[in-house]
């Protein structure tokens, strides 16, 4: 056939050679170096550990302290972290490490005398882990835990080079036929745009059937998927629908019953007490984890219709703030009408402070700008921030912060926060607060001005 030229078959040829050989070479370097790395790294943790083993014991000759030991031998390990065990009784040094983290086959090791190292996962962390007896006493151990994570940025940086690379490679082994391909391309690029639009969430687009067999093929395959993909979509809003409304009832049952236990808590002995004050905390827990799910289906299911009003932008911020507790003095919001559905707006307002609370001290600073057509408002903390890699997904369902994971919750609340503000003609942004925390830029549309 027309379509099916030698000229076009020896194009996809090279381009598949190109491939094949730059995916080979990728391969084998990374692998290579990644070992040697690994290797460099493993020689350099044993020396550091050992290095403060050997601090650890001459301090036990001379204290009988196990926290003064651990100390001791912690101090030559900059940004790693450390485990001491004496007696039956483990002391640890550093955020994120536990006695439970460290793996069996080590301790096994370290019991019978024997140094030992092995590579494992330390909370969600690649790290070394490097154990040395201390020869003062037998049930005495030392052990250092070095991290990976610069190591794996490294090796990710090289990966991401070499794919550069690779494609390059790829680019220029299909460059030279890339005039006899145009044909080609036109259909796929129609096929591309579609999913983009697809991918915004237009499921009724549908990709152009070119006149090609092969062509015709894909984008006949390529709209069957976006027909199933739809199907599977409003099964999967029908599904959480039923499932957050079976769920309310016997939540309310268990509601209920925790509120009528911890009506007569007095009665309780202590240790039902504090049975009774747990089950009061998960049944709270769990009921703002199920209106979190019950919202984010409905804007899935495109039954949300918000109720707009305009109001103060300072009234409605005082007004929040004094029934969360802040402090007024941190408010520098004008007099200027905003438009928003209260109801949404608080709940934002109440998840950005809770944000605050829990992973930054509070906010300290409640700042504004306002624009021709908008009000941005800042809400400003003290904290450490959000890392690089977590701004760009932070705001996605149940996506937390990695130095963020030891605390609870269900990361439903900085995405109800944009569905919120989406229907309200806003949306919200992440930077960085003149304190050095986080920044997070609430944007409203304004309404009239007061007069």
């Amino acid at each position: 056939m027309p379509t099916f030229t030698l000229r076009k078959k020896t194009v996809l040829l090279g381009a598949a050679i190109a491939s094949l050989l730059s995916l080979l070479a990728s391969v084998s370097t990374f692998l290579l170096a990644r070992e040697y790395m690994l290797r460099q790294r493993d020689d350099v943790a044993v020396a550091q550990v050992r290095a403060a083993a050997r601090i650890a014991s001459s301090t036990l000759l001379r204290s009988d302290d196990p926290l003064t030991v651990l100390l001791a031998g912690a101090q030559v390990l900059p940004g790693a972290r450390a485990a001491l065990h004496q007696g039956g009784t483990w002391l640890v040094s550093g955020v994120g490490l536990a006695p439970e983290d460290l793996p069996v086959d080590l301790v096994r090791n370290l019991e019978t005398g024997s140094a030992a190292r092995q590579r494992a996962k330390v909370q969600f962390e690649t790290a070394i882990i490097v154990g040395f007896p201390l020869q003062t006493q037998g049930d005495t151990w030392f052990v250092g835990v070095v991290s990976l994570e610069e190591l794996e940025r490294t090796l990710l940086t090289l990966r991401g080079a070499l794919a550069i690379g690779a494609i390059l490679a790829i680019v220029g082994g299909g460059a030279v036929g890339w005039w006899l391909s145009r044909r080609v391309m036109e259909p796929l690029h129609d096929i591309s745009s579609t999913a983009e639009q697809i991918s915004g969430g237009d499921l009724t687009k549908r990709a152009k059937e070119p006149r090609e067999p092969d062509l015709a093929r894909i984008a006949q395959t390529f709209n069957e998927m976006t027909d199933s993909l739809r199907v599977r979509i409003d099964r999967e809003a029908r599904f959480g629908a039923v499932v957050s409304h079976e769920l309310r009832s016997p939540l309310t049952v268990i509601k209920g019953a925790a509120d009528l236990i911890a009506a007569r808590r007095e009665d309780l002995p202590p240790r039902a007490q504090m049975g009774s004050d747990l089950l009061s905390e998960r049944v709270i827990m769990f009921e703002k984890i199920l209106n979190d799910l019950i919202e984010i289906n409905r804007y899935q299911s495109g039954t949300v219709e918000p109720l707009l009003e305009e109001l103060s932008a300072r009234s409605l911020v005082e007004t929040l703030s004094h029934r969360s507790g802040i402090d007024p003095r941190i408010i520098e919001v004008p007099e200027i009408a905003v438009v928003v559905d209260v109801r949404r707006f608080q709940q934002v307002f109440e998840n950005l402070n809770s944000n605050a609370k829990l992973y930054a001290g509070g906010l300290v600073a409640i700042r504004s700008k306002v624009t021709s057509s908008h009000i941005e408002l800042y809400f400003d903390d003290a904290g450490v921030g959000v890392s690089v890699a977590d701004s760009s997904r932070i705001f996605e369902p149940f996506v937390r912060g990695v130095q963020h994971s030891a605390v609870s919750g269900s990361g439903l609340g900085l995405s109800i926060t944009v569905e919120h503000l989406r229907v309200m003609g806003g949306n919200v942004q992440l930077g960085t607060s003149p304190e050095g925390g986080a920044r997070f830029v609430v944007v409203l549309r304004r309404g009239e001005d007061f007069s």
